[in-house]
């Protein structure tokens, strides 16, 4: 009895593997545009480039970022959307070899070398506001600057479309929705990128009317800014397909906000050979705990001396446990060995009691956190003992069926979860 009910479950395992990358990716099913050549339609599943290869991964799977940095492209004409799009963008990445065996860029660099015009200005920055108002007049300021800005939920990235009160408009590689702090907690946004385009943002029209999106009213959406001193006031009118128009105004105080320049990447890496030199200032002080990576790529010392040969690196998003603090450098142990790292390159992991399911912490378990379970499952045995893309309390969370270990068991009682 035992082995046939090993059997099934085997058998049930292999189906559910042979799906797993469409799972992975955690998007909606195939939505062809429904406004012919509209950017903010791409979505990173398109038949037509989903399985495009980016990296080890795939477009459908890990490409939320690049369709993203697509967007911006469009938006600021860099490219026009006859013959550029997220297929294009990634196949052009792979030319030049962009891609690390995640499917995330092994540097931000590669964009400019594909689209000279579009450069990434600043790197995972973390909002100083802890609301939902203050993280969109920060967006708000940041847009009104003429930059672009694309926002990570929760290991997910979008594309910022615009900023009408404390609403921000979005335009989401996986799904439809767009208001995106309606589609996801605001705890879980905390960290967003700048970009330059070739010509500066300029303002937005929404794809729809939030109010009435999904109804037969047809409604569509078009939007004035006018900037003026400190405050900025957006007329909305709203013409529905009965002929009637709506208008609101809405004025917001526009303020200029200072961001912390280090914040949890969603990409995750895996140890590599090349080391990224870093100009940034140590702070004072420093203590135990775990600690990701915030760099693209550090080394890690076998004593605690930046001078001291180097023998290994982390890349971004990769986590360890420092057991002590010495003079900025933090003790760590890899492959059984004890090394040492600058800790002005890392950002303690802040400590978190998630629920079980809900790795990402964004108050739902659902297909993002399977993609995080199945990258945890690809990175064993590729990291080195020591070095993890989870942390203790993200890992807790993967184990599903409480045994103390991730594994394939853990996948299928996921699938059940989300599926019953």
């Amino acid at each position: 009895m035992r082995n046939v009910t090993e059997k099934r479950i085997n058998g049930l395992l292999l189906i559910i593997f042979a799906v797993i990358a469409i799972f992975a990716g955690a998007y909606s099913p195939y939505t062809s545009a429904a406004v012919e050549g509209d950017f903010r339609l791409w979505r990173q599943n398109d038949e037509r480039w989903g399985n495009n290869s980016i990296g080890g991964s795939t477009v459908r799977q890990s490409g939320c970022y690049i369709t993203s940095i697509a967007m911006v492209v469009a938006a600021s004409g860099a490219r026009d959307t006859e013959s550029f799009d997220p297929g294009v963008f990634s196949m052009e990445l792979n030319d030049i070899h962009a891609f690390n065996q995640w499917g995330g860029l092994s540097s931000w660099s590669s964009v400019t070398k594909v689209v000279s015009e579009v450069s990434i200005t600043s790197y995972n920055l973390e909002f100083k506001s802890k609301d939902q108002s203050g993280k969109a007049a920060e967006i708000k300021a940041l847009l009104d600057s003429g930059s672009y800005v694309i926002c990570n939920v929760g290991g997910h990235w979008v594309y910022i479309d615009g900023v009408i009160g404390d609403d921000v408009y979005m335009a989401d590689p996986a799904k439809d929705e767009i208001l995106m702090f309606e589609a996801y907690r605001n705890e879980s946004i905390t960290i967003y990128q700048t970009l330059k385009g070739k010509e500066p943002y300029s303002g937005f029209t929404p794809l729809y009317d939030t109010d009435n999106k999904g109804s037969d009213s047809g409604t569509v959406i078009s939007t004035s800014v006018v900037t003026s001193g400190t405050s900025a006031t957006t007329t909305v009118t709203a013409a529905s397909s009965s002929g009637a128009k709506t208008t609101k105004t809405t004025t917001a105080t526009k303020t200029t906000t200072a961001v912390s320049t280090t914040a949890k990447s969603a990409t995750v890496t895996t140890v590599s050979t090349t080391v990224k030199a870093t100009t940034k200032a140590a702070p004072a002080a420093y203590k135990t705990g775990e600690y990701y990576c915030t760099e693209s790529t550090v080394a890690v010392y076998p004593e605690p001396d930046e001078n001291s040969k180097s023998e290994i690196t982390l890349d971004n998003g990769n986590i360890v446990n420092v057991l002590s603090v010495k003079e900025g450098f933090g003790e760590v142990r890899i492959g059984g060995k004890k090394f040492w790292i600058e800790l002005k390159n890392f950002e303690l992991a802040e400590e978190r009691e998630l629920s079980v399911g809900d790795i990402n912490y964004d108050g739902v378990s659902d297909e993002y956190d399977l993609a995080i379970i199945n990258e945890y499952l690809s990175s064993l045995g590729r990291l080195p003992e020591g070095v993890s893309v989870l942390t203790r309390s993200e890992t807790s969370a993967a184990d599903i069926n409480g045994d103390g270990n991730v594994d394939n068991t853990d996948v299928l009682m996921f699938l059940m979860r989300v599926c019953s």
